[in-house]
């Protein structure tokens, strides 16, 4: 009995120890993970002028930052994210080139920041960021369905992308608040304009999970109209199952 006790014991202390520092996602099987380690980002990240720092998660951000991953992951098919997706990092902050970042992404991690609640990271925001930075891995595996000409052609012809974004955090021109001067342009909020990727990415967090308005803006702003939908058909190229219908559903939840 004494034996069997011990062996519960160290189990549950196991089980413990493993959930503080990540889990796994049952249905994908790819791993969640809560704490810096040494080579979690690409080489060139760890010197020069990127200079990527991190910090770990803190301990009471853990199971909701776990509930809200595995909530995204649900809504993409296994296949696709096992031939993408390796492990995505939760941690405390995000620092690229002396800017904090929300989220980035490598070529097979996604890479998020979550500070609690209090400090904006609501449920909704995280999720958002997570399918913003997974669209990116996407974009760049399947190029070859997504035409840049058809996209840049909705656009005014005298517009002109930003830098890509690390300039426009800086500067403060990072917005994600939805505007209507910007739908009227043919973007969701300001930081869509930094960049065709970051474009992009607002479009594909507010398929799978939109904001309250997205699909009114949708309806109501021509150019908004036709980015979502090459949007959906790049989708539809990765997958059949996701259509305009398949993305309409989540408005509902």
């Amino acid at each position: 009995m004494k034996i069997i006790t011990i062996a519960l014991t160290f189990l549950i202390l196991n089980f413990y120890s493993l959930a503080q520092h990540g889990i796994t996602d049952l249905r994908s099987g790819i791993e969640i993970i809560f704490v810096t380690e040494e080579e979690m980002f690409p080489e060139s990240w760890r010197e020069n002028d990127i200079n990527g720092e991190a910090g770990s998660l803190e301990l009471s951000e853990r199971r909701r930052s776990g509930n809200l991953v595995q909530q995204a992951l649900v809504k993409y098919p296994i296949q696709l994210l096992n031939d993408n997706l390796k492990k995505i990092y939760v941690l405390s902050y995000l620092k690229f080139y002396d800017v904090e970042y929300g989220g980035t992404n490598s070529n097979d991690v996604v890479y998020l920041s979550n500070q609690g609640v209090d400090e904006g990271y609501s449920d909704f925001y995280i999720e958002q960021l997570f399918h913003h930075e997974f669209s990116s891995i996407l974009y760049r595996n399947y190029a070859s369905f997504f035409f840049n000409s058809k996209w840049e052609c909705i656009n005014d012809s005298d517009f002109v992308y930003g830098e890509g974004g690390v300039k426009e955090i800086s500067d403060n021109e990072a917005g994600l608040d939805f505007n209507e001067d910007y739908h009227v342009m043919g973007f969701l909020y300001q930081y869509a304009m930094s960049g065709i990727e970051n474009d992009l990415n607002s479009i594909a967090e507010n398929l799978f999970c939109p904001h309250p308005k997205f699909w009114e803006v949708y309806d109501r702003y021509p150019k908004i109209r036709l980015k979502t939908d090459l949007v959906i058909k790049l989708y539809n190229s990765i997958d059949e199952d996701f259509n305009k219908e398949y993305f309409l559903k989540f408005a509902k939840e």
